[in-house]
């Protein structure tokens, strides 16, 4: 069974695609890149950066969604608040 298994090599590039990269993306953003990243190699925290937006939209959707929610949430308190306040003088009205 185990002969039947095929080892497979990771794909490599034929070129290191630093020099591209470098030369099309602007500098303040692989600043950026490399302080998000706390990476030192440009190529690294870009990568990483790339590899993480999936995972960064995903956390903003569900923090919109919370803040959202949360809204309602404040807005039904406020109405709760002001029927209680009517009631309270309502009651010191007698």
């Amino acid at each position: 069974m185990l002969s039947a298994v095929r080892i497979l090599t990771p794909f490599r590039a034929a070129f290191s695609i630093g020099p591209i990269m470098r030369s099309d993306i602007p500098p303040d953003l692989i600043r950026d890149a490399r302080l998000y990243a706390c990476c030192e190699d440009d190529t690294d925290a870009i990568c990483w950066v790339l590899r993480d937006y999936g995972r960064l939209l995903s956390e903003l959707r569900t923090l919109r969604r919370r803040a959202s929610q949360l809204d309602s949430e404040a807005a039904d308190l406020d109405s709760r608040l002001e029927r209680l306040q009517s009631a309270c003088r309502a009651i010191l009205d007698l």
